[in-house]
């Protein structure tokens, strides 16, 4: 009986450093540059002030959330995302500048965060650029990573 104990400690230490292994590598070269493809993506999609093209690039799961710098500015699940892209595409188009980001994740599942600049033009034509980070959840669904969770804010003191 103590044997048996003591080759089920064994084997459970044995998967639980094989997956701190496998964790810890973080992802391959490839993975990221899929999840790379997957900001260029969502760029664009801000750029072209295009609704459709941004919802596309979410996870289809109702707990998909987008979350701006405002305490007030929380959207949870496609229907509320839409509104949210649609009260402001029409008024303006947005492109980030990303010049520090940072990727990791583990299985089918990946974090970002980037820094940059936001660049907005108004329907006016008007243009304004302030500093912007973001961070973000990704999974993979089939050959795409989609996103899960988005956060935006303007940093103080920049």
């Amino acid at each position: 009986m103590k044997n048996k104990w003591l080759i089920h400690l064994v084997i459970m230490l044995a998967l639980t450093f094989a997956g701190y292994s496998s964790f810890a590598q973080g992802f391959s070269d490839a993975a990221k540059n899929e999840i790379t493809l997957a900001l260029k993506k969502f760029n664009t999609a801000a750029q072209n002030a295009s609704t459709e093209q941004m919802m596309k690039l979410f996870d289809d799961s109702e707990n998909i959330m987008f979350i701006g710098s405002d305490s007030a500015e929380i959207w949870k699940g496609k229907d509320q995302i839409r509104g949210h892209l649609n009260s402001i595409f029409p008024m303006e188009s947005v492109s980030l500048d990303m010049n520090r980001v940072d990727i990791d994740g583990a299985g089918n599942i990946a974090w970002v965060f980037v820094d940059g600049a936001i660049n907005i033009t108004t329907e006016k034509g008007d243009k304004m650029k302030a500093p912007y980070r973001f961070s973000g959840v990704l999974v993979k669904k089939g050959h795409e990573w989609k996103w899960r969770m988005f956060s935006g804010s303007s940093p103080a003191g920049k």
